[in-house]
């Protein structure tokens, strides 16, 4: 009667070089402690992996949790540090879709986490990439806090995060 509800890991900072950064990584709950709890309490949870792009064995790790069933990814873009419009991105989002795993990112503002540097990574239009992709992606909040860079015009002004969200939603392809 209660349902079944997500439960959340949550992957480190990484730099673009596949390095750690621990300054950056505010906590950290790894994939096989929240698995491990989903597998015990099937009744209550599902999990949600957090799997950092650019780690060097990211695509290793999409392949073990797919294998599993997995079916959620959770990323804070600007509190990780990942760029989801980063092309070296494409074979990392072409796999989830091999495996049908969703991804569950915020956009907009983070307050959360400490992310003031990487509030640019929030911006709701950096989700075409993988959209386009074939990506199934759920924007956490709806990118409702703060602005940011109109990607779509050339004086790059800023705009409110979710009027961002808004236009993104309103393109037919992505429905």
């Amino acid at each position: 009667r209660h349902g079944k509800h997500y439960i959340l890991a949550f992957d480190k900072h990484y730099n673009k070089d596949g390095t750690i950064n621990e300054s950056k990584t505010e906590f950290y709950v790894p994939n096989e402690y929240i698995y491990n709890l989903s597998q015990k309490n099937p009744d209550i949870f599902l999990p949600a992996i957090s799997i950092h792009p650019y780690r060097k064995d990211a695509l290793d790790e999409l392949d073990k949790w797919g294998k599993k069933g997995v079916q959620l990814l959770k990323w804070l873009p600007n509190a990780q540090g990942m760029n989801p419009s980063d092309p070296d991105l494409e074979p990392f989002y072409k796999k989830m879709v091999q495996y049908k795993i969703s991804l569950l990112t915020h956009a907009g503002e983070e307050k959360a986490v400490d992310a003031e540097e990487d509030q640019k990574l929030g911006n709701p239009l950096l989700l075409r990439f993988p959209l386009d992709l074939g990506v199934k992606v759920i924007v956490a909040h709806c990118a409702s806090l703060g602005t940011n860079e109109d990607l779509d015009n050339k004086d790059r002004n800023q705009v409110d995060n979710y009027e961002l969200f808004l236009r993104l939603m309103d393109t037919k392809k992505y429905e």
